[in-house]
């Protein structure tokens, strides 16, 4: 048997997002941790497509299934993918992230595409795909509302990620954690899983072979709050000091309450740190839910990480309902003034079956109901309370592009690249 898995690229306004290499940082844990799970007599192939010419470079009928894993964002591009894939005969099946969204929304548009679609976690759904498909018995459908395990992971097959369409220095992705503890009233991340922990002990063995096995000591913890339990935190960093291993992840300003963990971070190999700032608007941040820490706590965190060699980055979403032309100066001045490595801003997107949804559906305040950024990454798909759409664009860019020409001379740790995967 012969298996092709794929991530596809994301389309822009431009066309097909593309570019010669993939950012090590941005290498997903998806794609490899599959692999690891098909039988070792299979062959198998992984394409990150936003630097592969699928087209030109692989032989789509010579598979006996290609995967698709996918977010909404990238639909458009993976329809286009599983036409070509059937329309050589070879079967094909979709998952990830889109088949969960939206209440399962997408689930029957993909399946007149694909052979069959795999809705939610794919762990142990995946290995009944391989099973059918050795046995010719493929379904249309694969669901489990069973929680997955979270030990015994198998060591994802990063020997089959072809390094040389990657930009160094190379980083691993990993995880210890799967769903998030919080319930932001913008974020979709509790409609994919539960919150639950692997094994400290899982976690430390895996970062030692990715060590010793794959010669790369530098991880990307894919966590959504890698440093929330400050119990367990310290536990497994106290594992990682002295074994050459840097690392960075996403947590939350909850992190400036626990001086003892920040410490323990900075000792187990802490380099760089992401950190959702949401809103520098305390309204905002109170509607979202983000109360667990003050603007005051965040600045006095970035400056410590700052002065002790970490990369610092946030995320800024502009167009929450206390947002007005004021806000984009505001947020400028507190990324230069908190000596931020990288700033990352999106415009905010209502995701159907969030609390900010129902509330903005509630005010008769959205403008589409579908999945956002199939078309247009920036499309204002809500009418904002006190900016224009045009504002709250145009706001965007602004900051974007004069946080780019700010002078940021200390802002690379790994080459100043972001921790938010796609």
């Amino acid at each position: 048997m012969r298996i092709l898995l794929i991530e596809p690229a994301v389309y822009t306004p431009e066309g097909l997002d593309k570019r010669e290499k993939r950012p090590s940082q941005l290498i997903s844990l998806t794609l490899p941790y599959l692999a690891a799970m098909v039988p070792p007599e299979w062959e198998v192939d992984l394409v990150y497509e936003v630097c592969e010419d699928l087209e030109n470079d692989y032989d789509l009928a010579s598979y006996d299934l290609v995967g698709i894993t996918c977010q909404t964002i990238q639909l458009k591009r993976a329809l286009e993918i599983t036409r070509m894939v059937r329309a050589c005969g070879t079967r094909v099946v979709v998952g990830g992230p889109v088949t969960v969204e939206d209440g399962h929304g997408l689930v029957p548009v993909i399946r007149r595409f694909a052979d069959c679609v795999v809705v939610g976690e794919a762990d142990v759904l995946w290995r009944h795909v391989l099973d059918d498909l050795r046995r010719g018995q493929l379904k249309e459908v694969y669901q489990s509302h069973e929680l997955v395990p979270m030990h015994d992971h198998p060591l994802p097959r990063f020997d089959l990620v072809d390094f040389t369409k990657i930009e160094p220095p190379y980083v691993l992705p990993s995880f210890t954690a799967r769903g998030c503890p919080r319930r932001c009233t913008f974020c979709s991340e509790f409609l994919y899983s539960n919150w639950r922990y692997r094994p400290v002990d899982d976690v430390a063995h895996e970062l030692l072979q990715y060590r010793d096995r794959f010669g790369i000591p530098r991880v990307v913890f894919r966590d959504d709050d890698f440093l929330v339990f400050p119990k367990r935190s310290k536990e497994l960093l106290g594992r990682l000091r002295g074994e050459g291993i840097e690392w960075g992840c996403q947590t939350d300003f909850n992190l400036a309450r626990h001086p003892d963990v920040v410490q323990s971070a900075l000792d187990g190999g802490m380099r760089v740190v992401s950190f959702g700032v949401e809103s520098v608007r305390e309204k905002n941040r109170v509607f979202t839910e983000k109360t667990f820490f003050t603007i005051p706590e965040a600045e006095d965190l970035l400056l410590r990480l700052h002065e002790a060699g970490v990369e610092t980055q946030i995320n800024v979403i502009f167009g929450f309902d206390w947002d007005d032309p004021d806000v984009f100066e505001e947020t400028y001045d507190f990324a230069v003034r908190t000596k931020v490595s990288r700033l990352f801003l999106s415009i905010l997107y209502p995701i159907p079956g969030t609390p900010l949804y129902e509330h903005l559906r509630a005010e008769g305040r959205l403008l589409e109901e579908r999945p956002q950024g199939i078309d247009d990454p920036l499309a204002v798909t809500f009418k904002p309370k006190l900016l224009t759409a045009d504002q709250l664009v145009d706001g965007y860019l602004d900051v974007e592009r004069r946080f780019a020409e700010t002078d940021r001379s200390h802002r690379a740790y790994w080459l100043g690249q972001d921790l938010v995967v796609v």
